[in-house]
């Protein structure tokens, strides 16, 4: 998957150039790509939930979780400056398409007779990285207001989402899963 690093790098970069007076690329315009970071970062981490669910054997779809994890949006949501109803039907975008990536590796491994051969991440750790991560993406999302409102926010947003895995060279997967993450991101 995607070297963070690099995306933090990138991100570096962008801002050095735009400094000294570059346009930089064209789907950076609105100010999504930070949110584009957030929401890949997020998906990323769906592969090692799902590594740490193909051992313990729990269904993807985990009801009590998601409810928490919208419960918790909409309270932090105002501290933001969104909407709670917002920035919950967002996350929940987010959910999802963190649940896609899984149920797809999951498929994969399974086809294959095997998950991949890496250190086994605790999910409870997990889930204190996703939770971390919200506050930021709640603000990328807060950022990104204009955008969301522009009349060409779909067809803006859709080249955003495929410049962005080309640039970054996300799999079918993670592509199909950005994509879902930022469906309903117009408003």
């Amino acid at each position: 998957m995607t070297d963070f690093t690099l995306g933090r790098l990138s991100r570096g970069l962008l801002a050095g150039a735009l400094l000294l007076g570059s346009a930089g690329p064209a789907w950076c315009a609105g100010s999504i790509e930070p949110l584009l970071n957030f929401v890949a970062e997020r998906n990323a981490i769906g592969d090692e939930v799902a590594l740490s669910k193909w051992d313990s054997g729990k269904p993807v779809q985990d009801a009590a979780r998601e409810a928490v994890v919208l419960s918790n949006v909409r309270e932090q949501a105002p501290e933001h400056g969104l909407d709670p109803d917002d920035a919950a039907r967002f996350f929940g975008m987010q959910i999802e398409s963190n649940k896609l990536v899984q149920y797809q590796l999951l498929d994969q491994w399974r086809l294959s007779g095997r998950a991949p051969d890496k250190p086994r991440p605790d999910l409870t750790a997990l889930r204190k990285r996703l939770d971390r991560l919200q506050a930021d993406m709640l603000d990328a999302l807060q950022a990104s207001a204009e955008a969301r409102k522009a009349p060409d926010c779909p067809v803006s947003t859709a080249r955003a989402v495929k410049a962005y895995a080309q640039a970054r060279h996300l799999d079918p997967v993670h592509r199909i899963a950005m994509v879902r993450s930022l469906g309903d991101f117009c408003r």
